[in-house]
């Protein structure tokens, strides 16, 4: 994702609205004024990107207030995000933009949706690719431990895992190796739920 012009302090910025957002996360609780401080600092560049990337600066401030939640909610579960938040926040927010625009540009059809596969107006080849993939990163957070959600989290938002080991007291290397005994976890679980499933219709062959 490209990054949006900047400009210098001294330049006027005429069209950029007043910046606001509502003060509550994605579960009704209190937003951080720490996320809110943030989001105002990261104002005029989220303004700027979502207008870049979107086409769409109208949206910015709902993508702004979006984003506050999730990180506002982020930081209330784990605390140790704080030590970069500004940080956290921009690669969120990138990560909310990039998400939007991939929604946006994947479907192009005509008629109902019920249609869809008939007139199959698809602009993208891993249309279902990209379904499937959100439908797994669902499953595997429903079915991982407190900590592996974590971890998944920061991973999809481009964390390193020495940045990840910092955060959980652990060396990138232990925070490593201990995702994927989380996600193996979940591998052997979804095996043996899919081996139970099969049991009754083998024995009625």
């Amino acid at each position: 994702m490209r990054e949006p012009r900047q400009k210098s302090s001294k330049e006027p910025d005429e069209h950029l609205p007043p910046f606001w957002i509502f003060g509550s996360d994605s579960r009704g609780r209190p937003l951080d004024p720490r996320v809110r401080d943030v989001a105002e600092q990261l104002w005029r560049f989220a303004y700027r990107l979502v207008d870049a990337e979107l086409h769409d600066p109208a949206s910015a401030a709902q993508i702004v207030e979006k984003v506050a939640g999730e990180v506002s909610s982020r930081l209330h579960d784990t605390p140790g995000i704080d030590s970069n938040l500004k940080g956290y926040f921009m690669t969120a927010l990138r990560r909310r933009v990039r998400h939007q625009f991939m929604a946006g540009n994947r479907v192009a059809y005509e008629g109902l949706v019920s249609e869809l596969e008939i007139n199959h107006h698809l602009t993208s080849p891993d249309f279902y690719r990209e379904i499937e993939q959100h439908l797994c990163i669902e499953l595997i957070l429903d079915l991982l431990s407190h900590e592996g959600q974590h971890m998944l989290h920061f991973r999809m938002l481009d964390f390193s895992w020495t940045e990840i080991g910092r955060r959980l007291g652990l060396s990138a290397k232990q925070a490593r190796s201990r995702f994927y005994y989380e996600l193996e976890k979940v591998r052997s679980k979804l095996l043996r739920n899919r081996t139970e499933d099969m049991a009754p219709s083998e024995e009625s062959d």
